[in-house]
């Protein structure tokens, strides 16, 4: 698990909406929500042949402070050692000996090209 107090790993938060293009149509935008130290750990996952055969990505556990104001949710992406990560469970609030924190997992999405 997650040792207490080693926020070491600098990230982002993304969220993703729409600017009016001033002619009546949108332009997608990318909004940095919050940068902030975290803690991440990359989940042990079993190494069976399947899995390798099927392509699975890393999974990591991510752990932020919580703070007043900001709450992670699936929509939002992070950006972590330049590399865009989706949220894939619910971010819960964890206690630790030095406060709280919220938890969550995030992997890299799947781009795959059809």
């Amino acid at each position: 698990m997650l040792r207490a107090g080693q926020y070491d790993q600098k990230i982002k938060f993304i969220s993703f909406g729409q600017v009016s293009n001033g002619s009546g149509g949108w332009i997608p935008s990318e909004d940095e929500v919050l940068s902030t130290w975290a803690r991440v750990e990359q989940l042990k996952q079993s190494r069976n042949i399947e899995q390798v055969q099927m392509g699975l990505p890393s999974t990591f556990i991510v752990g932020v402070r919580k703070r007043e104001g900001f709450e992670p949710t699936i929509a939002m992406v992070v950006e972590w050692k330049g590399e865009k990560y989706q949220i894939i469970t619910s971010p819960v609030v964890e206690n630790v000996r030095t406060g709280q924190e919220w938890v969550f997992n995030i992997t890299k999405p799947n781009n795959t090209n059809g």
